[in-house]
């Protein structure tokens, strides 16, 4: 892989956040980072969940462990609305930082550091405590023209649970889904 050339997409979005990783090697699809930095910016970090479609096929394969299901499952931009929305109402402040940026073919790979306070709403049954959190997480994006269309991710889960002193059943028993 070659260093990336940082296009004017980029550099426009330097200003507003989130930047670009203390490291980002990309191929040659600069088009695939510059809609991952936008989708950051718009979707995970202002939160502006009503603009999912804008960044997600209309339908497309999560590998996450969305809202508590398990596995693998089509998903929907408005799935990822539900999840900002409730995120924002669980941890208002809460920011996605880029720590390093993989791009080559249709895939972006972002490192990235969460932080964060719980000030509302409640996360598995408890309340809000006003505790700050600072995990890690892993994310993958397959992108086909300029929209995700198959994402896989993990964070420190147990790290963020230690943090706000949550007591969480473990069990992994899915929630249910309305997709």
């Amino acid at each position: 892989m070659r260093a990336l050339k940082v296009s004017a997409i980029a550099v426009a979005l330097l200003s507003s956040g989130p930047a670009l990783a203390t490291e980002t090697v990309c191929d040659g699809h600069e088009d695939n980072l510059n809609t991952y930095l936008e989708m950051t910016r718009i979707l995970f970090n202002e939160r502006q969940s009503e603009r999912a479609g804008e960044y997600y096929a209309d339908q497309f394969v999560s590998h996450n462990v969305d809202g508590g299901g398990l596995g693998t499952a089509v998903r929907t931009p408005d799935h990822m609305s539900r999840i900002w929305v409730h995120s924002k109402s669980a941890s208002p402040d809460r920011q996605l930082i880029n720590d390093l940026i993989i791009c080559q073919g249709d895939l972006v790979v972002a490192r990235v550091t969460m932080k964060g306070t719980r000030v509302t709403g409640e996360m598995e049954g408890n309340p809000p405590n006003g505790r700050r959190y600072e995990t890690s997480a892993t994310d993958t994006y397959r992108f086909k023209d300029g929209k995700v269309i198959e994402r896989w991710g993990n964070n420190d889960s147990i790290a963020m649970i230690r943090q706000l002193g949550l007591k969480v059943d473990l069990s992994m028993t899915p929630l249910p889904t309305e997709d």
